[in-house]
Formats: structure tokens, C-alpha cells, sequence
């Protein structure tokens, strides 16, 4: 089958559970927004070529962008990419991480591979989102939690600028302090930043 026809599915299917909830879809992409400048978004990424296609999904907190001195898309135009916490409903096909849905041989198959995107949705949409909604209580649990959880220490340096916008500098200073051993020695850019957050040099960054 092709990408129209999964679209067809998907319109069916699909879209409608992400609507039921609040998200907004506009083409291939579904976004919504919660009170503290967080917002979720859903986005379906064909690969025609080989017949699959991923739904990725990411959640943004639009703060994070004035502490960092970046500046990502409007919330309206905001894409998976451009989010600092990313993720993927996984198919689970061929392995734990496989995250991508096949279009199918046939319009039956290609229902199917929908209906199957529905089936997990809820429970995948849940583990990732709901632990990244309420601003600050949720997004202060998380950070807590990188001091025992231990990701990837760029993640790390998330959490503890996330931490500084919570305004708990004690906390920021404890996560890049746990991340900072695991720095690769190449990765120089990261270890100075985990470096100065262990520090508290941008704890006045927020004019307190």
C-alpha cells in the first residue's frame, strides 16, 4: 500500500483519538497546549520508499528557551524536532526499539497496521506525556528524579536549567554535579556548561 492509503486510515482511525484529547492537527503534525508554556506534539513521518511510517512524539516547555538563549518556532509551528523532550510510539516489530509502522500489502493490512498504532496509543501516549504536563509539579518530580535515574548527562543539563526555572538552584547544582562524570572527554561544550550549572552561575539568570 501506498501513503494515501494510510493516510485514509489514519484519518479515520487515528486523528480522532489525538482530537478526543485536546491535540489540533494540521496535516501530519497535532499539537496541544497547557497552562506554564508546555506543549505536546504529535508527528506522523512516511517513508514511502519503504512502505513504513513513525509517529514521534515531543513536548516543549517554551520557558526553557529564555533560560538556554535559544529561540524555538512558534508554539503553532513547533515540530517534533524542535523539542527538548523527544520520543516515538514503538511498533516493537522486529525489536524493543523498532519504531516504525509498515503501510501494509494491502488496504486490509493497512487498516491493521492503524489499528494496531490505536491499540497503543493510549497506553505509549500516557508514559510519555503524562508525566510532562503540569507545570511545575510535574516537571519538578522529573527533575528530582535525574539524580537516581542518571540519563544521558545532555539530558541532565536539560533538567538542571529546568531545575533554575523551578527556582531551585540547590537542585540544578545536584543534577549537573551527577552528570558531569559521565561527560565524554570530547564532548567540551557539555562537560563546561554541566560544569558552570555545578557551579550556580546562572542562578541570577532569572533576575532573583
Amino acid at each position: 500500500m501506498d501513503r494515501t492509503t494510510i493516510n485514509r486510515h489514519l484519518r479515520a482511525q487515528f486523528w480522532p483519538m489525538l482530537t478526543a484529547v485536546g491535540f489540533q492537527r494540521k496535516g501530519d503534525i497535532a499539537r496541544r497546549r497547557f497552562d506554564g508554556g508546555v506543549v505536546h506534539v504529535v508527528e506522523i513521518q512516511h517513508r514511502p520508499r519503504s512502505a513504513v511510517f513513525q509517529v514521534n512524539l515531543g513536548v516543549h516547555l517554551l520557558t526553557l528557551d529564555q533560560q538556554t538563549g535559544t529561540s524555538a518556532p512558534e508554539p503553532d509551528a513547533l515540530r517534533e524536532y524542535d523539542c527538548a523532550w523527544r520520543g516515538s510510539v514503538i511498533a516493537g516489530f522486529r525489536n524493543a526499539q523498532d519504531s516504525e509502522f509498515a503501510y501494509g500489502r494491502t488496504a486490509e493490512e493497512a487498516s491493521e497496521s492503524v489499528a494496531f498504532l490505536g491499540s497503543e496509543w493510549e497506553r505509549q501516549a500516557a508514559a510519555f506525556f503524562g508525566p510532562l504536563t503540569v507545570f511545575p509539579e510535574d516537571f519538578h518530580a522529573r527533575a528530582r528524579a535525574m539524580i537516581t535515574e542518571a540519563p544521558h548527562p545532555a539530558h541532565m543539563r536539560t533538567w538542571a536549567r529546568v531545575a533554575l526555572l523551578l527556582h531551585d538552584p540547590e537542585l540544578a547544582r545536584e543534577i549537573a554535579r551527577a552528570a558531569l562524570p559521565r561527560v565524554a572527554e570530547r564532548a567540551t561544550a557539555l562537560r563546561d556548561d554541566l560544569a558552570a550549572l555545578a557551579a550556580g552561575a546562572f542562578e541570577s539568570a532569572d533576575g532573583d
